[in-house]
Parts: structure tokens; sequence; C-alpha cells
């Protein structure tokens, strides 16, 4: 318990005892306290959820139609895969600093209009196809439209959880991160369904009317953003500074990577999929399968963090990811069936869940001791949430571009069901693209372990189970010396009573004669 406290303690800073202004009194609202379900987390993991769907939903349908529609490459699939997160990298370096300009509420109201209006725009590409040139830009622009407008949702969201549930940032980020899993779960189905009953465009309108919808709860519920001037930041936090620290840079890497590993083969799995006769349909169940573990280990790991260290989990996650995507390949060749596939994208998911819970605070250890101004102490939260936003968009952008360049120079943009030496070609493509984002993964697994305190993380590990072994034998020890040294004597004293004499040694005490008298009935 101790070690874990220790842990904590450079997080615990960021949010220091104190008694809190009548501003910061708007925080813990009354009128939320005490209710089954507090309608600010419903209110954001519903449209965490929606958020998700409207990024994912595009996977099993969209290459489809850019590809033998209008024309595009898998490279370019990739990109328009990819650009999605540029936005989120742009504005991920300067959201933290300017909360205290535009407000909180104000930039989350703005984001949820903006979302809106790109996946409008998105769904109208269908009628675009007879143009590959306005095909490609729309595309491009409306992606990174939504990087955008989903990177000021998420740093708002991030920033606001330990101000409305101190103590409890673990828990309410578990239960905003399974919505997101859940949205990138759901998302390829929810897209297919629809695109499958009422055309291409259908599934953007209706995420887009529910943006919209959000707006009012969004209003109702964020308190004012004037408000928040007397505490939010008195100057603006030098994100910059936070490249000077190598843990942050190699702690950034391994999120970049992960989350590139996490969304590398999207452009080119429908493909991939139909070397082995699966339709596109079943192909975006099977891109699900990440989503469904990482469900399951995201409300784990909080309670597993108890235990062990977060740069354990981190440092665990790239060699998972790496494992995942060597059985996926797989390494031992092309194979004929789908399942080192589904094995390989379990272990994506798992990964995915270990490195991205222990993210931020572990993002806002290493920040604490990079900002020394007390005046700036209370916005490493922001600034390590936009550091985490702004990796996921680095590793997101990186992915699906990287993936679809490399099956590309590799020959695998053919078409599997012509020919079976066509299908072989498309699976060495796709094997030897995943051995390139393994080389990947193993090189940041190596520099997070020795440069970021992932050694620290499992040699934690190490000792806390060496101690724990040392206390087992010791209670073992325990009970044999004890069975050992009892002795029952039933002997009867002058006066007709009985005596019942226990002797027990203990370790490094002294032995201990207990007499215990019962008297005859």
């Amino acid at each position: 318990m101790s070690d874990s406290k220790q842990n904590m303690q450079a997080f615990q800073v960021l949010e220091p005892e104190r008694t809190k202004t009548p501003e910061e009194a708007v925080f813990k609202n009354k009128k939320y306290e005490g209710k089954w379900i507090d309608p600010r987390l419903l209110t954001f993991c519903v449209t965490n959820f929606v958020i998700n769907v409207g990024v994912s939903q595009i996977a099993p349908f969209y290459p489809d139609l850019a590809a033998n529609e209008a024309g595009l490459s898998y490279t370019q699939i990739g990109l328009v895969f990819g650009i999605n997160p540029l936005g989120s990298i742009i504005f991920s370096l300067v959201i933290g600093a300017m909360l205290s300009i535009w407000g909180r509420k104000r930039c989350l109201m703005c984001a949820l209009l903006l979302q809106s209006c790109v996946q409008v725009l998105f769904g109208c590409l269908n009628f675009m196809t007879g143009n590959k040139g306005l095909f490609l830009a729309m595309s491009m622009i409306t992606r990174i439209l939504q990087g955008m407008s989903r990177s000021v949702y998420s740093t708002v969201t991030f920033a606001y959880v330990p101000l409305f549930w101190p103590g409890e940032f673990q828990k309410k980020l578990g239960i905003m991160e399974t919505m997101t899993a859940l949205g990138l779960l759901f998302g390829p189905i929810i897209g297919s369904v629809l695109n499958a009953l009422f055309g291409f465009s259908v599934p953007f309108f209706v995420i887009a009317i529910f943006f919209i919808l959000a707006e009012i709860p969004i209003y109702l519920q964020m308190p004012p953003d004037a408000s928040l001037k007397s505490f939010e930041q008195k100057k603006r936090l030098p994100i910059g500074r936070a490249f000077k620290s190598v843990k942050v840079v190699v702690t950034i890497m391994n999120v970049m990577t992960i989350t590139c590993g996490y969304i590398f083969f999207n452009p080119f799995f429908v493909n991939h999929m139909a070397a082995f006769g699966i339709s596109p349909n079943y192909a975006a169940l099977i891109l699900t399968v990440p989503a469904v573990f990482y469900i399951t280990l995201v409300n784990i790991i909080p309670k597993l963090q108890k235990i062990v260290q977060k740069t354990f989990f981190m440092s665990l996650s790239l060699m998972i990811c790496f494992c995942g995507n060597m059985i996926e390949a797989p390494f031992w060749g092309t194979g004929n069936n789908i399942a080192p596939v589904v094995i390989g994208l379990i272990c994506v998911g798992c990964a995915q869940a270990f490195s991205m819970l222990p993210s931020i605070p572990q993002i806002s250890e290493f920040l604490a001791p990079v900002i020394n101004e007390p005046e700036l102490k209370s916005g490493i939260n922001d600034m390590a949430s936009a550091l985490f936003i702004m990796s996921m968009g680095f590793g997101s952008l990186l992915g699906p571009l990287l993936g679809g360049s490399v099956y590309d120079a590799f020959g695998g943009n053919v078409n599997p069901q012509e020919s079976p030496e066509m299908a072989l070609q498309e699976k060495r493509a796709f094997q030897h693209s995943l051995e390139i984002l393994g080389l990947w993964q193993f090189v940041v697994g190596i520099l997070f372990f020795f440069f970021a305190d992932g050694y620290k993380g499992w040699a934690d590990l190490f000792r806390r189970c060496a101690t724990s072994k040392k206390d087992d034998e010791i209670s073992t020890n325990l009970l044999q010396g004890g069975s050992e040294g009892v002795q029952s004597d039933n002997d009867t004293t002058s006066d007709g009573s009985q005596e019942r004499i226990v002797e027990r040694e203990l370790t490094q005490s002294p032995v201990k004669t207990i007499k215990i008298r019962r008297e005859n009935v």
C-alpha cells in the first residue's frame, strides 16, 4: 500500500488539498450529488460513444467506394484515414494553453457544432465519385476538421473529470474510455447496417443530428466559463517545456506507437479479408475484436494499478502489441485461415488498454518536475490531456498512412479474389507490412524500458513477487512450527480441575506457553 501511495504522490500534487473558492464550488454542484447516475458523466459518455462511432464507421464501406468508384489507391485511402488526427495534433499543441481564453464550455459546444458540419459534408462524398481530385480533397478536408473538433472535445472533457470528480479520476476516465471503445466497436457495425439499408449518406446525417441535440445538455450542465476566470491558468502553460523531458517524450512515443498499431491496417483490412473469401460486412465484425478486449481490460486495470506501477503496464503494452502483430502477420508464413489474425487482434486490443488508461496520470507525474511554478501546477492536468491527445493523434495519423503506403509498396493493391496467385500476393504484402510495424514497436519498447522507467515497473513487480513468495514461505514455516509445538495435556489437579497446556513457537519471538483452565462442571 505504501508503494502505491508513493506512486501516486506526483499526480496528487496537481490537485492539492485546499479550501475551495466560491467560484470553484461550481464544480461541486449539489443538484448532481447523490444521484445514481451523474447526468454530466452520462452526457460525456454518450457523446464520447457517438464521436467514436463517427470516426470508425467508415472502415467497412468507405474503402470500397474510394477504391472502386473514385479510383483512389490504398496509399491515398490510408491518407484519408490518417489525416483525421492531423487536426488533433494541431489543436492539441494549443488547446491546453488556450482553454483559459476560449473557455471550456465554449470550446466544447463549438467542437460539437463542427462535428455536425463535417458529418454532413462527408455524407455527400458519394455524389463526388466522378471527380477523383474533388473526392480526395473533400475526404481529407472533412476528416481533418473532424479530428480538430474531436481533439477539442477530448481535451476539454478529460480536463473536466478531475474537477467534477476529484479523487475518482481513474474510475471516471475508465468509464469514458469504455464508451470510447464501444463507439469504436459498434461504429463499423452501425455504419455497415445503415449503409446497407439506406445508402452511404444516412449514417453521417444521423450522427450530425445527434451532435446538434447534444448541445442542449452541454449548455445546461457545464459551469459557465465566466465563473472559472479566478482560478483558471494565470499564465499560458509552457507546453514546449514538456519536450525537454526525455521521459515525457518517450511516453508520448509509447501512446503514439500503440495507437498506430491499433489502426495500422484499417485501410486494407477489408481487402485482406477478401483473400480469405470474407465479405466486407463480416470483416467489419472481425475488426471489432480489439475493442471487445479493450472494454474488458479497461475496467480491470484501475484495480491492478493499486498493486503494479503504471510504467509496467505501459512497457507490457508494447511487448503484447509487438507479439500480436507478429502473430497476425503471421511471421511463420502467409497462412490459409484467419485464426492468427483474430489472435493478433486480441493482443492489439489488450495492448491498447494497458497503454491508454495509465497514460495521462503517468505523463502528469513526469511533468511535475518540469513545471516548477506553483501557479502552473493546477494546469498540468490540462497539459497532460493535451499531450495525450496529441500522441494519439500522431499515432492515428501515421498508422493508416504508413500502413497504406507499405501495403502498396509490397504489392497489396490487388484484387485477391481474382486468382490464388493474387490472394497469395496480398497475404505476403499484409505480412511484410506488419513486420515493419513490429520493428517500430520493438524499438520504442526498448526506449521506454530504459528511458521512461519501464525497468522500474518490472523491477517493482519482481520485488513484489519475491516478497510475496518469501511471505508464503514464512507462513508455511509458522504453520509447520506451530503444529509441532502444540502440546495438549489433560491433567487433573488437586481441586479436580483440568489444565490444557498449549505451546506455540513463533519465529523471532520467545516461546510462549498459554494455560487455559477449564473448571469441571
